[in-house]
């Protein structure tokens, strides 16, 4: 990304100097041996093992969401006070030499009057999607993804 486009997100935003400025998001891909089990519940299991709770999980298409949390305040694009919600998705596919391709990437919203659904799945109220992500979240991406990669590894010996 360039260093103007990260400018003037920052700007757009209206994101505070305390927040940081938000950055093209690289999503975690790697691929992992096949295990003994469906690589989407090794995906759950891993998830659960790591403090994040899967709220949607589709077999059927391999992706996995995470609940939508709150991770503070943000600013609508009027200028309007949100909160900041986040979210991990994991997809799986099934390689083209063997093994999966797994992608992990996170979902962040500024909403207004935001309220998450009890089992976390879905959020109400009036939201945008941010087109990329804080540096802190990149590292969470990362590290959820270096822990589902090692879990992926461990379950397939």
């Amino acid at each position: 990304m360039k260093p103007a486009f990260a400018v003037r997100l920052c700007a757009v935003l209206s994101l505070s100097l305390a927040a940081g400025c938000l950055y093209e998001q690289r999503p975690y891909n790697f691929t992992a041996p096949q295990g003994p089990e469906a690589p989407i519940d090794t995906l759950v299991r891993a998830l659960a093992t790591e403090g994040v709770q899967p709220a949607i999980v589709s077999p059927e298409l391999g992706i996995v969401h995470t609940r939508w949390d709150n991770q503070g305040i943000c600013y609508m694009p009027d200028g309007a006070e949100g909160s900041l919600l986040r979210r991990f998705t994991s997809a799986v596919a099934p390689s083209a030499s063997s093994g999966n391709t797994v992608t992990v990437r996170a979902d962040v919203q500024c909403c207004r009057h935001a309220m998450v659904s009890p089992d976390g799945a879905s959020v109400m109220g009036t939201c945008a999607t941010l087109p990329a992500i804080y540096e802190s979240h990149q590292r969470e991406v990362d590290q959820l993804g270096s822990a589902l990669q090692n879990a992926m590894a461990r379950s397939a010996r």
